[in-house]
This record gives C-alpha cells, structure tokens and sequence, in this order.
C-alpha cells in the first residue's frame, strides 16, 4: 500500500532543498539583502521540517523494516552538504587574497572590481542592495591591466587599464586612479575611473 504521506514529505524535502541550492548557486552571480533573509527563513523551515521528518521516518523505518523510509533523511542530508559545499566555493572566491581593489563611488550606486593575487578578478556592480558579480582573468604588467573581457556591465569598454595619478580638485593631492585606456594609450573620455582603496603591490 502506497504512503501518500510519505511521498509528499518527500516532496516537500526535494522541493525546499533544490530551491535553496539554486538560490545559493545563485548567490554567485547575484545577491540582493532581501533576498539573504528569505533563503535564511526558509532553510530554517526546511530544515526543521527536515528533523521532523527524520524523526518520523526513522520511527517507521524501525516498525516496518522498509528502506523507502531511509530515502527521505538521505536525500536532505546530500542536499545539505551541497547546498554547504556551493556556499564554501563562494566564500572561497570572494575571500582569495586581493592584490588591488579599486571602487567608484556614484552615490546610489557603486562599482568595484577586486584583483586577485591568482590573477582572478570579481567585478561587482551594485545598487541600493543589489550587486550583480562577473568573474574573469587579468594579466598586469607594470602599471597596466589587461582584462579578458572588452565591455563589462556597460561600465567597463575597454580591456586596457591602467594606474595613474590624479589631481584632486582644489587642492594639490594626488590620488591612485585605475583609468580606462585606449589602444593608442589616451584615456577613455567620459568612461568611469576608479579609486585605488587596496594596493598590495610590491612593485
């Protein structure tokens, strides 16, 4: 005889578990504040609801000696460790040792693009709790960066960067800027600079 009730807390566990993983996988390209308080609730939820159905599972399995009740406590535990196991590899990524980190800060919105000391560069673009993130590879060589995309976000146009110097307005300080270059070696007009706010060159 078919366990109706069991099949829909199997349901129910597939379905929790495989919307939190997309979520989190998600979490890589893209995140929003709202959006970290709702996966929170809802693995609370889910895995609450996971104990729960273990209890009940284990509970029968032990009466009626049938393995379908050990399927339930598997699959939400493999889902755990997945869903574990994509959160670590995000972590992972944003937290590799950053060898420049420049920022534009443009009130409502910001942009900043992190180098990595592996030659790996996360570009977040955001806005009033938003970010959208997009992932590459750069070469640098002296005060130049090469980056392996042409046009980034709409925000980046070029694949050339490079440090320089730039006056600030009213005073006589100079700042490190990251500038958006041309092939000829001119700067982009009108095309967004960045603040140097990390510099962990030795060079």
């Amino acid at each position: 005889m078919t366990d109706k009730k069991h099949i829909f807390r199997l349901i129910i566990i597939l379905g929790i578990g495989i919307f939190l993983t997309y979520k989190i996988y998600q979490f890589r390209f893209s995140s929003f504040v709202f959006d970290y308080l709702i996966f929170l609730g809802i693995a609370i939820i889910g895995f609450v609801y996971w104990l729960w159905t273990v209890f009940r599972d284990f509970k029968k399995y032990k009466t009626k000696r049938q393995s379908k009740y050990l399927i339930g406590p598997f699959i939400g535990f493999i889902l755990i460790i997945i869903i574990f196991g994509i959160n670590w590899k995000n972590e992972s990524n944003l937290n590799k040792p950053t060898l420049v980190r420049v920022f534009y800060d443009g009130d409502f919105n910001g942009t900043s693009i992190d180098f990595k000391t592996d030659g790996t560069y996360i570009f977040d673009n955001s806005a009033i709790g938003l970010s959208d993130y997009t992932y590459g590879t750069y070469k640098i060589s002296g005060q130049k960066i090469t980056l392996d995309k042409i046009e980034i976000d709409n925000v980046i146009k070029t694949n050339t960067l490079e440090f320089r110097n730039k006056e600030m307005n009213g005073t006589d300080k100079q700042e490190n800027y990251l500038f958006q270059i041309e092939q000829n070696g001119k700067i982009l007009k009108n095309e967004t600079e960045f603040r140097v706010v990390i510099d962990n060159r030795t060079e």
